[in-house]
C-alpha cells in the first residue's frame, strides 16, 4: 500500500501515525494554572532529546482553535512535572485523557493523590517510581489548519524510587519496573521480554554479512 499524506484527513493521518510510531513513552504530566488548578494529563508524542543539559519534548496538539489546558498552564507558569507510567497507573492515567473544564482539576475528580515537588512550584502523582520536574525552555507551533506544539523542556530535578534503582546507580533497573507503552488505537504495551546488546566497538564489531 501507498499513500499520500496529502490525500488522508487528519483523523485517518493520527490513526496511521499512532500505529506505526510504536511503541511510544507516556508522559503523564501534571501542570498547575495560575489560579491553583492543578492539571493531569497524558501525552505519548514524548521523547528525549539530549542529556546535557537534560531535555525532554512533548508533542501537544491543539484542542480545534483552543490550547489544552497542560500548554496553556506550561506557558503561564514555565513548569510541569512528567510521571512515569506503570502498570498499576493504567486505568487512571486512561481516565485522567478525559477532557474536563478548564477549572476542572483531574487529580480531583479522579482522587489522585499528589505530594510537592521539590524543585518547582508544582506536584507530582504520589506512588510514581520516578519523576521528571522540568522548566520551559522553548515552544514550537506548527501545522494549519490543526495547530501542534512542540514543547521543549529542561529537567531540573529528578524523583526516583530507591527501591527501583540500580545498586549504588542514579538509574532506574528496568527489571523491576512495569511500564506502559502507547500503540494504536485503544492498544498498549508492558515492557514484556528484556535482552541486551552491546554497542559496536574494536572489540565487538558489526557482524558482516553473508
Amino acid at each position: 500500500m501507498e499513500i499520500s499524506a496529502a490525500d488522508l484527513g487528519a483523523t485517518d493521518t493520527y490513526h496511521l501515525m499512532t500505529s506505526v510510531i510504536v511503541p511510544r513513552p507516556i508522559a503523564w504530566v501534571t501542570t498547575t494554572s495560575q489560579d491553583g488548578v492543578v492539571n493531569l494529563a497524558p501525552f505519548s508524542y514524548f521523547s528525549g532529546l539530549g542529556s546535557s543539559p537534560p531535555l525532554l519534548t512533548l508533542g501537544i496538539a491543539n484542542a480545534k482553535d483552543n490550547e489544552k489546558d497542560t500548554l496553556r498552564n506550561i506557558k503561564e507558569t514555565g513548569v510541569l512535572c512528567v510521571n512515569l507510567v506503570e502498570e498499576q497507573h493504567v486505568e487512571v492515567m486512561n481516565a485522567s485523557s478525559f477532557s474536563y473544564g478548564r477549572d476542572e482539576s483531574e487529580v480531583a475528580a479522579l482522587d489522585v493523590d499528589t505530594v510537592d515537588c521539590a524543585a518547582i512550584d508544582g506536584v507530582r502523582v504520589a506512588g510514581v517510581r520516578a519523576a521528571l520536574e522540568c522548566k520551559l525552555v522553548d515552544v514550537h507551533s506548527y501545522g494549519a489548519p490543526y495547530q501542534t506544539n512542540l514543547v521543549v523542556c529542561e529537567v531540573v530535578h529528578m524523583f526516583l524510587d530507591d527501591d527501583a534503582c540500580l545498586a549504588g546507580r542514579a538509574a532506574l533497573d528496568p527489571a523491576k519496573l512495569q511500564p506502559v507503552a502507547r500503540l494504536g488505537g485503544k492498544n498498549y504495551a508492558s515492557l514484556g521480554e528484556l535482552f541486551q546488546l552491546a554497542r559496536p566497538s574494536t572489540e565487538t564489531p558489526v557482524p558482516k554479512r553473508g
